[in-house]
């Protein structure tokens, strides 16, 4: 976060929004035809009514949910649509619609690929239906597939699922004389990493209410050395109270890590909130109260504003707000994130017939404390070297860390940073593949 002040303090165009992304529209066109109008159209139109019912409800302070969880990929492609398309952008979610943005646009960008692989339609008709609930798998293999066709291997093909008969790989690959068999996992949070982020915003919350109950506007940051489950959740309440108080530095740097906590300087927020609405939590909000934005902390948001006409998530005034921000450095955090890993990996060499050598990508959605670090991406390599792949063949192992970003700059609208670490298995026989 080394921005400087002159860097933050801009202010949003009036001017040249009404731009369309046309890969964005490309993707939602190549999958919305891939179902029938008949069966489409109504489950479009429901997703939109939710939506709209419920930011009614968010203007009233009434947090319903927006979406249905049935059917998710609905959802994607709404948020998609209202990114890509300057008649309804005004109706764009950023705090998900942040992630689905990017994903959408490399879609597009890699369809002319998709289109000459055999079995893509099949697969991308699939998730438009029986995957509706958890689109991001078969969004990560879409992906891994035209990768692979882009990057100059002649016959890309899926192979096709057969539920509850038999374990398939996703895809055969062929150039030349290599032959190569591919397993995608698209990996969620583990447990442990759920209950990580989990006990981080129970801190927070806690932290949260004493600056309320103080009548007091806040910025706690936080550098955990100590597992975050391990820490009592008035952790970081006591910091503030003892800064309240004046019975405490506002540095610390104890067993269960570093930090500080200071009063919110208003100066930066209150000057851009006299032009524009702020989405109340957003990376635009944090960087104008802590000075930066740092896409690898957690953050968490709280106050008192009201909300702008019409738009019920933006903030016109904020007249009390605490931010807790943290990151966990905890080597033993990492080395069990390490170990789902392997199990991740597990799970899809299994899933490798043995006739060929064999590949597995491992997707991650990296969102704050659940990005790549480099003493992550050392314990997986570790992981890897001695996993037995018995009789898949597995050969290599890619790990595939995508980080959607909150842009903060002023011309950007959607961004993602993508860290690929590929693992051999063993010591393998063969080249990697990409």
């Amino acid at each position: 976060m080394s921005e400087t002040l002159s860097d933050i303090m801009w202010l949003a165009q009036r001017h040249g929004q009404d731009w369309l992304d046309e890969d964005v529209l490309e993707a939602i066109s190549w999958l919305t035809s891939l179902v029938p109008t008949r069966e489409w159209e109504p489950r479009a139109a429901a997703a939109n009514a939710r939506y709209q019912a419920a930011k009614a409800d968010w203007a009233q302070g009434r947090r319903v949910p927006l979406m249905d969880p049935a059917d998710q990929i609905a959802w994607y492609l709404l948020q998609a649509r209202f990114y890509a398309d300057p008649i309804s952008r005004h109706d764009f979610f950023e705090p998900d619609g942040y992630r689905i943005a990017p994903v959408f646009r490399r879609l597009g960008q890699l369809l002319p690929d998709l289109r000459r692989i055999g079995g893509a339609d099949e697969r991308a008709a699939r998730l438009m239906t029986h995957g509706r609930m958890q689109p991001d798998d078969g969004i990560y293999e879409l992906l891994v597939a035209g990768t692979y066709k882009r990057r100059g291997w002649e016959s890309v093909e899926f192979v096709p699922e057969k539920p509850g008969l038999a374990k398939q790989p996703d895809l055969l690959v062929d150039r030349g004389r290599m032959h190569r068999v591919v397993e995608c996992k698209r990996a969620g949070r583990s447990g442990y990493a759920h209950e990580e982020r989990s006990a981080g915003e129970r801190m927070a919350a806690q932290a949260h209410e004493i600056s309320r109950t103080l009548r007091r506007s806040t910025i706690v940051l936080a550098r955990f050395a100590a597992e975050l489950t391990d820490l009592p959740e008035d952790y970081l309440a006591n910091k503030v109270a003892r800064f309240a108080g004046g019975q405490d530095r506002s540095v610390w740097n104890d067993e269960g890590g570093r930090g500080m906590v200071a009063d919110v300087t208003w100066g930066p927020l209150r000057r851009v909130l006299r032009h524009d609405d702020i989405y109340f939590g957003s990376s635009r909000m944090v960087q104008l109260l802590i000075g930066g934005y740092d896409p690898s902390l957690d953050t968490s948001v709280a106050g008192e504003w009201v909300p702008a006409d019409g738009r019920p998530f933006h903030a016109h005034s904020v007249s009390r707000v605490s931010l807790v921000g943290w990151i966990s450095l905890s080597e033993e955090a990492a080395r069990r994130k390490a170990s789902h890993f392997r199990g991740v990996v597990g799970r899809a060499s299994d899933q490798l017939p043995g006739d060929r050598p064999g590949v597995v990508h491992v997707g991650y959605e990296a969102v704050g404390g659940n990005s790549v670090d480099g003493l992550r991406h050392r314990l997986n390599r570790a992981q890897m070297r001695t996993f037995d792949a018995r009789e898949s063949r597995l050969q290599w192992v890619y790990g595939n860390y995508f980080m959607p970003e909150h842009v903060t700059a002023r011309n950007e609208s959607a961004a993602v940073s993508e860290t690929t670490a590929w693992y051999p298995v063993g010591r393998p026989t063969t080249a990697e593949p990409l």
